[in-house]
């Protein structure tokens, strides 16, 4: 048997999420997001991030990305050059919104202050598996003021946050401190990679933004007619901090595998492990182990990444593969 390390991607949903759906398939109701489910989602994200919002369920974190930026309407957005909107959307958020991408380098995944721009898109947990502090955020977010608009509002931010639970579990803030509170406009909440079955989540801090992008969110095929199976997914998410309690452990999980491959002579760690992400070489090939190959970070790199699925015995096995 292979154990499969290539992403969070590869493991299954959790129980409570499936159970969710089952639940949402008795009885009618409204659809196109006028349904109970639906509300009491858009309830629960106000609480946990303690301000009035709007949410917009779609199915891929791809769509969440651009429709997003979208609703921002910029010419130009500047992102990491290793960003997942540059590297693995094939082109989605230019498509749907018209604007520029503009990359910019930054050690372990993360843009670095002072930056000039019309807006700003940051990738929480990065692409380099670090993460941002609410602190890096505002400077961020501060420091993009281009000279013109310097009397007026900073650029907008949109945060991709595909594992932002990871994120949030690697630090002591609440989700309003890591988002809004720490500027961001709009964030687009994974719960696909972290026990989620089909379902992300627009999350609108800027009400304005709202009006445009349900336009772009129903063309874009993105307002199912039964929203009631994707809200549900999310509102299980939500619902006894799951997303919380499977985000510590893919953590967890990723700091055992870190510590224990840290021991063993030859294998190489390449980025600095703050959530649920490694990069690493090894001196030999491990049968029965797939990971995804990594060049960005040299010849030989690996990624793995661990999930709220992935045991303390699959992570032994790995660390005694390897030691072997």
């Amino acid at each position: 048997m292979t154990t499969d390390f290539r992403s969070d991607n590869t493991l299954g949903a959790s129980p409570e999420i499936l159970e969710a759906i089952a639940r949402a398939n008795h009885g009618s109701m409204t659809s196109y997001g006028g349904d109970e489910i639906t509300a009491r989602l858009r309830a629960r994200c106000r609480e946990i991030f303690e301000t009035d919002l709007e949410v917009f369920p779609v199915v891929t974190g791809t769509a969440g990305n651009a429709l997003a930026i979208s609703a921002l309407a910029p010419e130009t957005v500047v992102c990491h050059e290793d960003a997942h909107i540059v590297r693995d959307e094939n082109g989605a958020v230019e498509f749907f919104s018209g604007a520029k991408l503009v990359t910019v380098p930054g050690a372990h995944g993360k843009l670095q202050p002072p930056i000039e721009a019309e807006c700003l898109s940051i990738t929480n947990v990065t692409e380099a598996g670090t993460i941002y502090t609410p602190d890096e955020m505002r400077a961020l977010r501060g420091a993009g003021v281009p000279p013109a608009r310097r009397a007026g509002s900073p650029p907008p931010m949109h945060v991709d946050g595909a594992r932002f639970a990871n994120a949030l579990v690697a630090q002591t803030c609440s989700p309003a401190e890591l988002s809004w509170r720490a500027g961001a406009d709009i964030l687009v909440l994974g719960a696909t990679k972290n026990g989620g079955l089909t379902a992300d989540l627009i999350v609108v801090f800027d009400r304005e933004l709202a009006a445009p992008l349900a336009g772009q969110w129903h063309r874009a095929g993105h307002r199912p007619s039964k929203m009631r199976f994707l809200s549900a997914q999310l509102e299980a998410y939500l619902t006894d901090d799951l997303w919380l309690r499977n985000a510590r452990r893919a953590n967890a999980a990723a700091a055992r595998l870190a510590k224990g491959l840290a021991t063993i002579a030859g294998v190489e760690i390449l980025q600095p492990v703050e959530a649920n992400i490694i990069f690493a070489r090894f001196p030999a090939p491990l049968p029965g182990f797939q990971f995804q190959e990594w060049p960005i970070f040299g010849e030989g790199a690996l990624r793995i990444v661990t999930g709220f699925a992935t045991t303390d015995e699959d992570v032994d096995a790995l660390i005694g593969a390897a030691a072997r």
